[in-house]
């Protein structure tokens, strides 16, 4: 019985460790490009770091494609329109926008600090439409 106990307390305290919460690591809540794209980096206001940067397609609910450069130590995360830079457990995160010729358009980035995660919405202005 105790054995049985013991498991039961083991997989309850397991389930409570592995919950992801959304945090304010002190990064940016919202980045805006210009239908011209570009890049910009962004910092945490308070030294906090992140290991992992996912873009996520909150809409199809589709993911980022993961790589490294060719340096062995930059990491990226690239989805449609927008890609990511940046070295884990880092301050800095680098995030690039192609040029965009049709409608608005948003992406959101998680950055992942152990089992918590800040949201970053990107948004991209529309190209100028002709009617």
């Amino acid at each position: 019985m105790k054995k049985l106990r013991f498991i039961f307390v083991f997989v309850v305290a397991l389930s409570f460790a592995a919950c992801e919460k959304e945090i304010d690591l002190g990064y940016p809540k919202t980045v805006t490009f210009s239908k011209d794209g570009g890049s910009q980096t962004i910092t945490t206001a308070n030294g906090n770091t992140f290991s992992l940067a996912e873009i996520h397609d909150y809409k199809s609910g589709d993911d980022g494609t993961f790589g490294t450069r060719e340096d062995g130590t930059t990491e990226y995360n690239t989805y449609e329109w927008l890609t990511v830079e940046y070295q884990p457990h880092s301050t800095e995160l680098r995030i690039i926008a192609e040029p965009n010729n049709s409608r608005s358009r948003t992406l959101h980035i998680e950055l992942y600090s152990g089992p918590d995660y800040h949201v970053v919405k990107v948004t991209q202005e529309a190209a100028m439409m002709l009617e």
